[in-house]
């Protein structure tokens, strides 16, 4: 057997020899490491130089791949074990094989790095690898990522080692994903350090190891093993089939002996095959009580094998509602990129990514905003990605929030999830949101069983519609004493018809929200034809209200509710609908981008008697509604005789949300009549007429 062997690469240049000693009288100095500082002047050198090696061409590079994933299982967790060949011959007689120089592994799309290996995983640093020093690295046992073995005709038996994981952008690449293989023998001392980068293509997140310019150190084994485990480092491709895994070998005779080596393997993935999407749901108010204020907590999950989370929408129930004025909301700019202040802050998030029965946990805030995306609130959600020794920076995540008109409900619509950081695939398995800002959000004032409910969809397109109980308790508790009063003026005419001013107003303190009023006018005021003829349709008014003619707009709407800095305020048309025998009442009310169409149905009897029922109000507290409808030309009352005739009463029922209700008959005041004359004022009169005339007859 051949004791030495050539180097392997034609560089052209010659081959020098060195050698340092120093004296039993003037010993060198080493340096801490032990090794010898050659800058000390006791080292003296002395250098022999041979002619430059040549025949690369001659010499023949023949590796062998083998790769192997450790579960054909698809979505899960997965060590990985690659086993690269390079025969080598010992005969004298023959040209030894030349030493791997650069190895690019390539895995196939699908098999990815896993979120789940962060937890507890530690980095190795540039100054505890010390590539330039013999000695041994002194890497955290937590940077392990997995083993080495090599076999070499330089040395008997098997060498061990680790894969050391680099600290991100600290290591010779600057890359986000790189490692260090190390050769450490105890017995023969044997220590080799071959750094490499871990590519991470940003869209698929496909994997490629590159480790380049290894030692000229042959070897005809080299077997890496990546931990598997429930937090194995990678995770296998979602949809079942087979896979390659691919590479490309240089020697250190390169380009001189051909083209770089090209061996490859594959597998299957046979079952666990990703189709189904049957995500989990959650959701509800952490306290229970009416009107109470409370937290808000929604979890989303899905399993492995199960299709990635691409976006939710969520509709609460009806009256779960927040305190917006107690809010700053955050300006567009600022919530785009993640840094709104803590004035915005409403709640916290939580998102477990990775695959296996041990995902990696991140926890996050959740910011209210302004208008985002036609709706007249948003949310900016912002999860720092600090995984384990990686920091990918902050995950921002947009939603708006919807108001429906008729209910007040509100509605959240997120943009798409992120499902890749930097080429590392999220592989999001639960998000959980939670509104806990205290004094914010409120429980309705209604007891009947509703739900939250919502739409769940896929990255591959798939939905998923969910629902969740809900109910709140203690509804007869609350009280429930709205005011009611209601005014007109003495001033009509056959013009301008006449008017009328209804208020509702509620006391300070927690009550019940009202849920639907019914009123009946008096016979001396009842609706005035000629402007029911100018109704508006409803196609013109559900296209756009403000397109309404002149004529069907009858008065004003206006709301202060404790929910807005602002009140709600708006015109009141009547809306005809296709078969009904009279138009509604629509109220629109609009402020802070919010718009509510409260709708009153109106009724004639024979009679002539108007009635209208406001059925269904939204349960939102209020702390005064005023509708004014004034006389005009497009009045929608009219008068029979005079208002100031006699008392004019309007009987009432107010039902409350929590089914309280009240009958009364509202007395309406009448503004503008002539005081009533005392009595015994017409008798004095009299007597002071007489009194007068007779002393008229008198001369003066």
């Amino acid at each position: 057997v051949a004791f030495f062997t050539n180097p392997s690469a034609c560089t052209g240049e010659p081959l020098v020899t060195s050698v340092r000693m120093d004296s039993w009288q003037s010993p060198g100095r080493y340096t801490a490491d032990g090794t010898p500082d050659f800058s000390d002047l006791n080292w003296a050198g002395a250098t022999s130089v041979a002619p430059a090696v040549t025949g690369c061409n001659l010499l023949q590079f023949s590796p062998g791949l083998s790769a192997q994933p450790e579960t054909t299982v698809a979505d899960s967790p997965t060590g990985l074990n690659i086993d690269l060949q390079v025969p080598q011959s010992e005969d004298p007689s023959t040209l030894a094989t030349p030493p791997l120089r650069d190895a690019s592994i390539v895995l196939p799309a699908g098999i990815s790095l896993n979120p789940s290996a962060a937890d507890g995983l530690g980095s190795c640093s540039v100054a505890q690898i010390a590539l330039e020093s013999p000695l041994a690295p002194v890497c955290p046992e937590s940077s392990k990522v997995g083993t080495v073995e090599l076999q070499t005709p330089l040395l008997p038996g098997t060498l061990g080692g680790s894969v050391y994981l680099a600290a991100q952008e600290e290591n010779p690449f600057h890359a986000l994903v790189a490692a260090y293989i190390v050769v450490d023998d105890p017995v023969t001392g044997t220590v080799l350090k071959i750094p490499g980068e871990l590519k991470l293509d940003p869209v698929s997140g496909q994997v490629t190891g590159v480790f380049d310019q290894a030692p000229q150190f042959p070897f005809s084994d080299l077997r890496l093993h990546f931990f598997g485990g429930q937090r194995g480092v990678l995770a296998t491709p979602q949809a079942c089939g087979t896979y390659a895994i691919g590479s490309m070998l240089s020697p250190w005779s390169a380009p001189d002996s051909g083209p770089a080596a090209s061996p490859s393997d594959s597998f299957q993935v046979t079952s666990g095959c990703v189709g189904a999407f049957t995500p989990g749901f959650d959701a509800g108010t952490v306290a229970t009580q009416a009107g109470g204020f409370t937290g808000f907590t929604t979890t989303i999950s899905r399993g492995d094998q199960d299709q990635n989370l691409g976006s939710v929408s969520i509709t609460t129930p009806p009256g779960l509602l927040g305190i917006l004025k107690s809010v700053a909301q955050c300006p567009e700019a600022q919530a785009s990129a993640g840094s709104c202040g803590q004035g915005s802050l409403i709640g916290h998030t939580t998102v477990a990514a990775g695959v296996g029965a041990h995902p990696f946990y991140l926890g996050g805030q959740m910011f209210l905003t302004g208008p985002y995306k036609g709706a007249p609130f948003g949310l900016s959600i912002v999860v720092p990605a600090i995984a384990g020794p990686f920091n990918l920076g902050n995950v921002v995540v947009r939603a708006r929030i919807l108001v429906d008109p008729t209910t007040a409900q509100l509605t959240i619509v997120s943009d798409a999830l992120p499902t890749i950081l930097r080429g590392i695939p999220l592989a999001l398995r639960t998000v959980n949101v939670t509104v806990d800002r205290p004094g914010f959000i409120f429980n309705p004032t209604s007891c009947e069983p509703m739900s939250v409910t919502g739409t769940i969809s896929s990255t591959q397109g798939a939905q998923a519609q969910v629902s969740s109980r809900f109910q709140a308790a203690n509804c007869a508790t609350l009280p429930f004493h709205p005011l009611f009063s209601v005014s007109s003026t003495a001033k009509t005419s056959r013009a301008n018809g006449a008017a009328l001013d209804v208020k509702v107003s509620y006391p300070q303190g927690s009550q019940a929200n009202i849920h639907s009023v019914a009123v009946k006018l008096p016979v001396q005021l009842p609706a005035r034809l000629s402007t029911i003829q100018q109704a508006c349709p409803a196609a013109v008014f559900n296209q756009n209200p403000a397109s309404c003619g002149a004529g069907s707009m009858i008065g004003i709407g206006t709301a202060i509710t404790p929910v807005f800095n602002n009140s709600l305020s708006g015109p009141a048309y009547l809306v005809s609908h296709g078969g009904a025998a009279f138009p509604d009442i629509d109220v629109v009310l609009q402020g802070e981008g919010v718009t509510l169409d409260l709708v009153g149905h109106v009724n004639i009897s024979k009679a002539g008697i108007t009635s209208a029922s406001f059925f269904a109000v939204p349960d939102a507290p209020i702390s005064s509604f005023e509708l004014n409808l004034p006389e005009g030309p497009h009045s929608g009352l009219s008068a029979v005789g005079s208002l100031c005739a006699k008392p004019l009463t309007m009987p009432t029922t107010i039902t409350g949300q929590n089914g309280a209700v009240i009958t009364q008959t509202t007395k309406i005041k009448v503004t503008g009549c002539a005081k009533a004359k005392k009595k015994g004022t017409k008798r004095k009169a009299r007597k002071k007429r007489k009194k007068t005339k007779k002393g008229g007859g008198k001369k003066g």
